[in-house]
């Protein structure tokens, strides 16, 4: 079973990092200006090099890219409402559903929402605070199955990035329960079917969110036990991200890989695998979500 070398990663965050660059229009010498040499910026674009934490955080730094951890590489936007926008995400990264699902209720909100993406977006909020706050999976999968059908049709040739990731949210909530047999069977219906659809490029644009289906797919076919196909998700999610030049989940989907090693108790490949994780958790600077 392959998987992204160290090499694989260096290439992925040098091409983002040129990207970076190039967008905001600096060449490789006013990047490198007081922080390393022109010579070294090429390097770590060109896949050559891993900096290291302090280096990259300086580059990361210049070119204005947070690497905060949050829920969500970016979040969903309802064009026009600002304010529940800044609010949204303050609430997700703090955590706070409670706070969500108050806000979410507040009088007149959606009463001022009439695009079918924007009530989409509105209700995918309201789904992941009932479950989060409540731990009311069945009202959630209620709200969430709602939002994703506000947009989807069985007779578009290609899907949206939101709707693959409500998609995957309801396929990860119907599995939620391993003796739940007719909820796991539509679960990973659910998970192939959004699968399918990002793989064959039926899906509008890329979206860094879209590496979360591979991790979610993962993590249930782990706890269910079903190893093999757990490595195979893993290691695509793993060469999906690093093709596309990104560092979202990365970390992540390596602890999963060797997770699921350890339970094979291939210890070898489990230690590789961790430690991958653990290198990429220490250059963006994040923290792997526990299971």
């Amino acid at each position: 079973m392959s998987y992204a070398a160290d090499s694989q990663i260096a290439v992925a965050l040098g091409k983002r990092i040129a990207l970076e660059r190039k967008l905001k229009h600096l060449s490789q010498q006013q990047l490198a200006e007081d922080i390393c040499s022109q010579s070294m910026i090429s390097s770590i674009e060109k896949g050559v090099y891993i900096p290291n934490a302090v280096l990259l955080s300086k580059i990361c730094a210049r070119l204005n890219i947070s690497m905060d951890s949050a829920l969500l590489s970016h979040y969903p936007t309802i064009d026009g409402f600002d304010q529940f926008n800044t609010t949204i995400k303050a609430l997700c990264n703090q955590h706070n559903y409670a706070g969500m699902l108050s806000y979410l209720d507040n009088d007149g909100l959606v009463d001022r929402l009439f695009k079918d993406e924007d009530l989409q977006t509105y209700y995918y909020y309201y789904g992941v605070a009932t479950e989060q706050h409540l731990d009311d999976t069945q009202n959630s999968l209620r709200y969430l199955r709602l939002a994703y059908n506000y947009t989807f049709t069985a007779q578009r040739k290609v899907v949206t990035p939101n709707e693959i990731l409500i998609l995957a949210g309801i396929a990860y909530l119907e599995t939620k329960f391993p003796h739940n047999q007719a909820g796991l069977k539509r679960g990973f219906t659910d998970f192939k079917a959004a699968l399918t659809l990002v793989e064959n490029g039926q899906v509008t644009k890329y979206d860094e969110n879209s590496n979360i289906l591979y991790y979610q797919f993962g993590l249930r076919l782990l706890e269910t036990k079903q190893y093999t196909a757990a490595i195979n998700i893993i290691s695509k999610g793993i060469t999906w991200t690093t093709t596309h030049a990104s560092y979202y989940m990365l970390a992540d989907l390596f602890f999963l890989l060797a997770k699921t090693h350890e339970a094979l108790n291939d210890t070898a490949k489990a230690k590789l695998a961790l430690n991958k994780s653990q290198t990429l958790a220490d250059i963006f600077d994040v923290s792997t979500y526990p299971f």
